[in-house]
């Protein structure tokens, strides 16, 4: 048996020995199916176990993803959220995104406010639902959702509260701040990245109204041959004209709209969005609009999504993300943070 092998074997034996001892759940799931536009959306509702129940009611925490082709669970990431949301008697709702899964359509299909009535469309379903009946339907979403769940809130009546983490602010702002990020992580100099994030201001000229996919690829084929642009990679039809559609957004606007209780939360070390910006941004705004109903923390040594980032730094997660989260369960998360979330649930539910 060589080398390769033995730790392939390793792997799975450790997978399986975790999932026996953490596996288990403090919730029952239900699929569910809705409409919206033209598609038919499938997730799932988790409903705490009996002797969770904080009553013949209870909260309801819809998931809002991010950004990316992501399945109901987020590859394995909520599930441990939804865990916990449970313990403390909380359901919890998700859904392939269009042309994940189980679910029809194309996902980078969808405009920013597109994904807010995707939102509310699911809202409405649970409301109407007879099997189903929550003390209150909340939002929790990640990263790109900071611009989706205030535009619920510009759009509709709901949610009943919101707790945003790692939001971004401005698209525009936050290219420049990956950009960044990334030279800084690939050992440039000073010159080198702020020449790189000149750049990348003068990129977003191809994403203008009138662009197409061929002008895009025109211009990024220039861009090689002058020795401007390492690599030569070049984004999807589909993700050019998704960024297109998108490039504009901007949440200021829709975070003034918001009157229901939310809790912004945002990590230290957080390598893809620029969380002292957003942070600010929240607090000017809530502290002026929403003066009694904002919790805001910033969570030390926590990346992106929350996690310890000793040991889950990464811009873009792979494989060994993955199995590395499920290893490590819930203890992947950083102190507090869950019994934050689900405290910020209960304290806001009807």
């Amino acid at each position: 048996m060589n080398k390769i092998s033995k730790i392939i074997i390793l792997i799975i034996l450790l997978l399986v020995s975790t999932i026996f001892l953490w596996g288990k759940t403090n919730y029952q799931s239900q699929v569910i199916h809705f409409q919206f536009q033209s598609d038919t959306i499938e997730g799932v509702v988790n409903l705490p176990n009996k002797k969770y129940s904080l009553g013949e009611k209870t909260p309801l925490v819809i998931f809002v993803h991010g950004d990316g082709a992501l399945p109901r669970d987020a590859y394995g990431y909520y599930k441990h959220i939804w865990n916990e949301l449970a313990k403390k008697g909380i359901a919890s709702m998700s859904w392939d995104k269009k042309g994940i899964g189980e679910s029809t359509g194309k996902w980078l299909n969808q405009s920013m406010e597109d994904r807010a009535n995707e939102v509310i469309a699911a809202i409405d379903f649970m409301k109407a639902d007879p099997r189903f009946d929550f003390s209150s339907i909340g939002l929790i979403g990640f990263s790109q959702a900071g611009w989706v769940m205030p535009k619920v809130a510009t759009l509709s009546d709901y949610p009943d509260f919101i707790i945003s983490v790692s939001g971004a602010i401005n698209w525009k702002r936050q290219s420049n701040y990956l950009t960044r990020t990334r030279m800084e992580l690939e050992g440039a100099n000073k010159e080198a990245i702020e020449a790189g994030v000149r750049q990348n201001e003068i990129d977003f000229i191809i994403f203008n109204a009138t662009s197409t996919y061929s002008d895009y690829v025109a211009y990024q084929k220039e861009k090689c041959k002058n020795g401007q642009e390492e690599g030569c990679d070049f984004m999807s039809e589909n993700r050019f004209y998704f960024v297109k559609k998108n490039i504009l957004s901007d949440a200021e606007q829709d975070l003034k709209n918001i009157q229901c209780p939310i809790f912004g939360v945002f990590g230290s070390e957080d390598l893809n969005v620029d969380f002292e910006e957003s942070h600010q941004t929240y607090e000017r705004i809530f502290s002026t609009n929403n003066t009694d109903n904002y919790q805001l923390k910033i969570y030390p040594e926590a990346e992106h999504g929350l996690l310890k980032s000793k040991h889950f730094s990464a811009m873009h997660p792979g494989i060994g993300f993955l199995v590395k989260l499920e290893l490590f369960g819930k203890r992947a998360f950083v102190n507090d943070v869950l019994s934050d979330i689900s405290a910020f649930v209960i304290q806001n539910s009807k």
